[in-house]
């Protein structure tokens, strides 16, 4: 383990099963379908981060209902064990992922999609070496969104991956730490 090298973690499907974003747009839906319509209409010409601040807006994250991936939150621990800082990272709109971070109180800071800018994929690694000043980190993520990241890492990290995933992870020649998912 490093200890110098930040760790980012990645929100949907690797600390929880759900997704945020998903959840928030199916209650906008049952709660406010024309409206929704309306946004729909306009996200076409403001893009996925507009929409995304529309339908978190006023939503409370179920976290009862959340299931944790405990084998993340342990490795999490571990990692700040060894003094190092953890960050949590979400294509989910801030508003989301700040009640995720002050349940668990386990972050240094988190980031999310804001008004003008999708925190997904490349625009993570954007973020983090632009904005953050952060070059040199190690990533936690489950998607194939998160690819773009980890070309800009020493080791991939990784849970709850497809089968699909998980062939091209191992063709790559970084090295890799798969955390057995465990969701509960």
């Amino acid at each position: 383990m490093d200890d110098n090298r930040i760790l980012f973690v990645d929100l949907d499907g690797t600390l929880i099963k759900e997704d945020l974003s998903n959840l928030a747009f199916i209650n906008f839906l049952r709660k406010k379908p024309f409206l929704l319509l309306i946004y729909l209409i306009i996200f076409l010409f403001k893009g996925k981060s507009f929409l995304k601040e529309k339908i978190s807006t006023g939503f409370e994250v179920p976290i009862e209902k959340l299931k944790f991936n405990q084998a993340c939150l342990e490795y999490i621990k571990k990692v700040k064990n060894h003094h190092r800082v953890v960050y949590l990272i979400s294509g989910s709109h801030q508003l989301l992922v700040d009640q995720i971070d002050q349940h668990l109180r386990i972050f240094f800071e988190s980031f999310g999609t804001k008004k003008n800018f999708n925190m997904v994929g490349i625009n993570k690694v954007k973020f983090i070496n632009d904005e953050l000043k952060i070059l040199n980190f190690d990533y936690l993520g489950n998607s194939s969104q998160d690819l773009p990241i980890w070309n800009y890492t020493k080791r991939i990290i990784y849970t709850n991956v497809s089968s699909d995933l998980k062939k091209v992870i191992f063709k790559s020649k970084l090295d890799k730490l798969e955390i057995k998912e465990k969701f509960i």
